[in-house]
């Protein structure tokens, strides 16, 4: 089980048995709308052969700034500075009119000015850095993905995590037509640790929306998507908690507003340059999550970044 930072901390100094069962897991590719429409967006270019890249290889890189670092519900850092850079490769494997394949490996990282839980002497700043690689299999509408995490923290913050997700997406664009005013692309996610040198192996699922729900400037050359992402944490083995220590099944949800436009000041053959921006409230319903948010359920975060798709 991995604990959480604030956990540590809070228990250190109060003594409070319950926040030492307090658990931190990862998201896993760690990349969000708009930037998945930026690789979709490519991958586009390369079916039709228009754009600088008609090949099976795509890269998505990027690097964003936001205001706190959540994930699945747990406070990892809201203060200082917080840089957050990734980087995936994209590799087509198959391609037919049924069926799609596609396998990653990237990486994410968290970089945070005040040096969450240093340890003396290493690299303070770069609070985590995580290693992911996974397979899409999309069988149109519906996509499947497994993906493999690995967690480490070159600051010393934790030991080295492993686990393992499967998330099954549902692009509903055809059956939402006539019936609704935009998609609402739903999709569930369950992901377990298989090797937790903190502690036990636990379970965390997912359920979440992310319609795009309107585009300003459709026609023009800076056309702005915005999209409403809506997700919930729930706890499938130890992962979330009451104050009394006893497992609870809803850990958190957030709804957000996400926009994204297109450096189209950039030319296509340097790739295809997104600016982002988001603001996202997270309602936090583990009684565990507040204690180790000073007390408050919830929060408000913003993010503002850029991604690059080739």
């Amino acid at each position: 089980m991995k604990r959480l930072l604030k956990g540590l901390v809070c228990a250190a100094m109060v003594a409070a048995p319950t926040l030492v069962l307090a658990q931190e897991a990862q998201d896993q590719t760690k990349v969000e709308e708009p930037e998945r429409e930026a690789v979709e967006a490519v991958q586009e270019q390369q079916e039709e052969d228009t754009g600088p890249n008609t090949g099976k290889l795509s890269v998505l890189a990027g690097i964003d700034l936001t205001t706190a670092y959540y994930f699945r519900g747990y406070n990892q850092e809201d203060t200082g500075v917080i840089l957050q850079p990734y980087a995936n490769l994209y590799v087509k494997l198959h391609e037919g009119e049924e069926q799609t394949v596609t396998a990653y490996v990237g990486t994410w990282n968290s970089i945070h000015e005040v040096g969450t839980l240093a340890d003396p002497g290493a690299p303070g700043q770069w609070y985590e850095s995580d290693f992911v690689a996974g397979v899409d299999w999309g069988i149109a509408p519906f996509t499947i993905g497994f993906i493999y995490t690995a967690y480490t923290y070159p600051g010393g913050a934790f030991d080295t995590i492993q686990e393992l997700g499967v998330k099954l997406s549902w692009d509903d664009a055809d059956f939402a037509e006539d019936k609704l005013p935009f998609a609402l692309k739903p999709y569930i996610g369950v992901y377990a640790e298989t090797n937790d040198e903190n502690g036990s192996e636990d379970w965390y699922g997912e359920v979440g929306i992310n319609p795009g729900v309107y585009t300003v400037n459709e026609d023009g050359r800076y056309p702005v998507s915005l999209s409403v992402p809506v997700t919930v944490g729930f706890s499938l083995k130890d992962y979330y908690f009451d104050d009394g220590g006893d497992e609870t099944f809803l850990g958190y949800g957030s709804i957000g507003l996400t926009a994204g436009v297109p450096m189209a000041f950039i030319p296509e053959d340097y790739g295809t340059w997104t600016l982002t921006g988001s603001v996202q409230y997270i309602h936090l319903f583990a009684e565990t999550l507040d204690d180790l948010n000073a007390g408050d359920d919830w929060d408000v975060i913003g993010k503002v970044g850029i991604s690059v798709a080739y």
